[in-house]
């Protein structure tokens, strides 16, 4: 289990869009997230999942980044949507 605060909560593109990209939030941690932990739960004080850890800058010092759970969200209804015959 690592832990840290989210350090900034940016707008980014996103390209996974059917209308070609769209802005949606985007949050950086100050928790380290290496090979074994991206990919997992990111959790508020409460338990609750609220989104993905999913990168690092490369040569810093627990600098991370988490896919907020409305992204991931928007992600799957739009995965829903391409496969809907």
């Amino acid at each position: 289990v690592t832990r840290g605060v989210v350090s900034r909560i940016d707008l980014m593109d996103y390209t996974f869009s059917p209308a070609g990209g769209e802005r949606q939030l985007v949050m950086q941690v100050d928790a380290a997230i290496n090979p074994g932990n991206s990919g997992g739960p990111v959790l508020d004080a409460t338990g609750k999942a609220v989104g993905v850890a999913f990168a690092k800058i490369q040569n810093s010092a627990n600098i991370g980044y988490v896919i907020p759970g409305s992204v991931v969200r928007f992600f799957l209804r739009g995965v829903a949507t391409c496969r809907s015959p």
